[in-house]
């Protein structure tokens, strides 16, 4: 199976600090879960761990199998995934800021305010003018009484202004709790994990723009 790994420039660990060779084993003296090991990634985790270079990478030995990671107790990068760079992180950005306007969109339709619901779903919409509509949407649900819309808008604000500033998983992370903060959808029984839903979709993202075949 291919694993993956988000490391920081030059190729280190964001959290241990540790510096890998690329193709060299790495070994670690035990593995329990957070706590030691190896952490790599599914195509599916990916996610949750964004970071300036994505690494594949082959693990030996049996792998500890945890939500979003697994754990091993020896590594080597085999090659870098050219296809993440700057670029892609920018468009994941974008990406996912649109999708915390879809969020919002959605809340808002769902409180009958399908004028300001419009703008904010529309696609391609520039950041600048996704921000104004965002704003415009927010008073609109606060006279009405629609919180909940209103909160959501704050979500597309504070997505946009990340957006260029703050790590691509800020932005990532902020469309997931935006997804998370709909209201329910019990039409069809029990309502799935928005939020898990969301990194799903990002997952997939991810997986076509890299050409790293489909999650799961």
């Amino acid at each position: 199976m291919t694993h993956w790994k988000f490391l920081a420039p030059g190729a280190v660990s964001p959290f241990a600090g540790h510096v890998w060779t690329p193709g060299e084993w790495t070994a670690a003296a035990e593995r329990q879960g957070c706590r030691s090991g190896i952490h790599l990634c599914r195509a599916d985790d990916l996610p949750y761990w964004l970071a300036a270079e994505l690494w594949e990478a082959e693990a030996d030995g049996e792998a500890l199998r945890l939500p979003h990671k697994v754990v091993v107790r020896r590594a080597r990068l085999v090659g870098r995934v050219a296809a993440w760079d700057a670029e892609a992180a920018g468009d994941l950005a974008l990406a996912c800021a649109a999708r915390t306007a879809v969020h919002a969109a959605a809340e808002l339709a769902r409180a009958g305010l399908d004028g300001d619901a419009g703008p904010l779903a529309a696609p391609g919409l520039p950041l600048l003018a996704l921000a104004g509509a965002a704003r415009a949407a927010a008073r609109s649900a606060a006279r009405n009484g629609a919180g909940r819309a209103a909160g959501l808008c704050g979500y597309v604000l504070d997505a946009v202004e990340a957006v260029g500033v703050q790590p691509v998983a800020s932005v990532a992370y902020i469309a997931a709790r935006a997804a998370n903060r709909r209201t329910p959808d019990t039409s069809a029984g029990r309502p799935a994990d928005p939020y898990t839903a969301e990194r799903a979709w990002q997952a997939a993202w991810l997986a076509h723009r890299l050409g790293l075949g489909r999650p799961g």
